[in-house]
């Protein structure tokens, strides 16, 4: 039975946590988007200031940080997976690690082109 409830779970969650990024940067430009439409529509001066903050909610270098620690940090809950994992499966452990390690090496990436980007 826990040989296919760990992949379905690893695989699930992977899934679940890249969803939840789409699905939360949609609403964000969805939320900005309606606001200056709703400002537009009441005949109000959309002063350029508006527009600079607006496009802050979108500012790649941000987005590269926020999503670099996220991964980092999800790469590492699946180390602290396999170490729950009782240690007399070595290749469960093996395993966990191979998957964690992709997550953490995207992170590594992201926070490189943050870094990268303020130069």
């Amino acid at each position: 039975m826990e040989d296919v409830i760990i992949p379905i779970f690893i695989f699930t969650s992977i899934v679940a946590v890249i969803w939840l990024f789409s699905h939360y940067n949609y609403k964000k430009r969805l939320t900005a988007h309606e606001t200056l439409r709703l400002a537009v529509e009441k005949g109000q001066e959309v002063s350029p200031e508006l527009v600079e903050r607006m496009s802050y909610l979108n500012d790649p270098a941000k987005s590269d940080l926020r999503r670099g620690i996220l991964l980092i940090a999800f790469g590492t809950a699946f180390i602290c997976l396999g170490l729950i994992v009782p240690h007399d499966e070595p290749e469960a452990f093996r395993g966990i690690m191979g998957v964690s390690s992709f997550p953490i090496i995207l992170g590594i990436a992201y926070l490189g082109l943050w870094r990268f980007s303020h130069d």
